[in-house]
């Protein structure tokens, strides 16, 4: 038995279809409560000067955003972190082709990630070779 590699990223679930739909429901609605809404604006709000900023977006509104997904993130077995936030992101994305699920990561998202960095997120989740920008 090898011991585990300290530098490696914790193994991530992959979600089906129907668990992508449930997980990126539930998340939405989570965003959609008062007291998470005034949370997501208010680190916005501190991003506003720099929207185009991916280091702003990472150290102001993804911990805010991980806080809030936090539920959703463990009941579906990501990593309740950063890394488990942006992993669950990557699954809901591996079935954009889906016109529910593309419609409904696009809502999810639209709720932490500035319009000028949704391309670099698809970048970073997708991968030149995933495609690059995602439909949704």
């Amino acid at each position: 038995m090898s011991a585990a590699n300290a530098f490696e990223a914790p193994k991530q679930p992959e979600l089906s279809k129907d668990q992508a739909k449930d997980a990126l429901t539930q998340t939405i609605e989570l965003m959609k409560q008062p007291e998470n809404m005034a949370k997501m604006e208010a680190a916005k709000a501190a991003m506003a000067a720099q929207p185009d900023n991916i280091m702003m977006l990472m150290m102001m509104v993804m911990p805010v955003a991980t806080q809030v997904c936090m539920p959703v993130l463990q009941k579906f077995g990501f990593t309740a972190d950063q890394g488990g936030l942006m992993a669950y992101v990557a699954a809901t994305m591996k079935h954009k082709d889906d016109a529910e699920i593309a419609a409904l990561g696009k809502e999810m998202r639209s709720t932490f990630v500035p319009e000028a960095l949704e391309g670099v997120i698809g970048m970073m989740l997708a991968g030149p070779a995933g495609g690059g920008v995602p439909a949704f």
